[in-house]
């Protein structure tokens, strides 16, 4: 039973390393290794990479990305201490995503960043998140 359910884990791993998100592969890898998140924060800390465990959180999360060149590294050595083939996980970040002011207020950036935002809260969260949103939209119209 308990080896099935290895088994299972591992193949959703291997799948989601090839289609991604980021978010969900370095959730399942973590999980498939059975680690904490705190003994990953040490892991990497051993081999003198320092991340914050916030960060660590965000990225699984999907609240943030892996984007500075320390950051990628990181990312590389997470690769490693959870055994996962060489740029695995690099690759589902795709490229940088653009910033700065240059990009003004384009509704569909705009959108797609919030549908980006949606998709990485947990099930748990939506009810609060759309309380805010709806509070706000009347707070507008008043």
């Amino acid at each position: 039973m308990a080896t099935d359910r290895a088994r299972g884990t591992e193949r959703e791993l291997a799948v989601l390393l090839r289609t991604g998100p980021f978010e969900r592969a370095l959730r399942a890898a973590i999980a498939a290794r059975g680690l904490s998140l705190e003994r990953l924060h040490v892991r990497l800390a051993e081999r003198g990479t320092h991340v914050s465990l916030a960060s660590l959180s965000n990225w699984q999360r999907g609240r943030s990305r892996p984007e500075r060149s320390s950051s990628l590294a990181a990312v590389g050595e997470l690769e490693i201490i959870l055994g996962l083939p060489t740029h695995s996980l690099v690759t589902l970040l795709g490229p940088r995503r653009p910033r700065g002011r240059w990009l003004g207020d384009d509704p569909s950036a705009q959108r797609e960043e919030l549908r980006g935002i949606v998709e990485s809260l947990a099930d748990d969260e939506l009810p609060t998140v759309l309380a805010v949103l709806r509070a706000l939209r009347s707070s507008d119209r008043k």
